[in-house]
């Protein structure tokens, strides 16, 4: 039995999921060729990596999201590690970002920043896709396109989780829904490029 995102939704598991798609002029995927059933990572970074892409994907983020916790998806080191400059530049201290590459330690200790909200971006590559469990994460930027459903539905699913113990003690989907919709993450986004 298949038990998928809009199941747990709809018995309130989940926090329901509001979908924006930001248009950025000059971002085009149009050359970018498929391998192995996804986009080709090369060609992603070709595209993505480049000053004035960055900059397009960045300002709509800081307008959009506020304050709230999020979590930027990347293709490549470097445009996570310019995509957090960027932010870090509109405001200091407010992104780290993480790698495979990046020391296990220092790993540790962005992720402990970002969980206790001393971070608000959380940029990365392949590290908080799956497995990672920060349930104050309130929005999904989505930099790294993908045409495989599983790893889109991981990613979106770091922000799906609702606030510790708002579901709990409550018997059905009905009473779930209500509390999560009376608290402080009644949703959760997800910003598509």
């Amino acid at each position: 039995i298949d038990y998928e995102v809009p199941d747990a939704i709809a018995d309130g598991w989940l926090v329901p999921i509001r979908q924006r798609f930001v248009d950025v002029q000059g971002l085009d995927y149009s050359s970018v060729r498929t391998k192995g059933g996804d986009l080709h990572p090369t060609d992603l970074r070709k595209i993505l990596d480049t000053e004035e892409n960055l900059h397009a994907i960045a300002s709509p983020v800081i307008e959009l999201v506020g304050d709230r916790k999020t979590i930027v998806f990347t293709v490549s080191v470097e445009q996570a590690e310019r995509l957090c400059e960027i932010f870090n530049r509109h405001r200091a201290g407010c992104a780290g970002f993480v790698c495979g590459k990046t020391p296990k330690d220092e790993r540790r200790d962005i992720l402990n920043r970002f969980d206790s909200g001393e971070l608000q971006f959380l940029c990365n590559v392949g590290i908080a896709t799956e497995g990672y469990d920060s349930p104050g994460v309130e929005v999904i930027a989505m930099a790294r396109p993908t045409k495989s459903r599983s790893l889109y539905a991981q990613m979106a699913g770091r922000a799906t989780r609702p606030l510790p113990g708002v579901v709990d003690g409550h018997d059905n989907a009905e009473e779930r829904r209500a509390a999560i919709e009376a608290s402080a993450k009644g949703f959760c986004e997800i910003i598509d490029f």
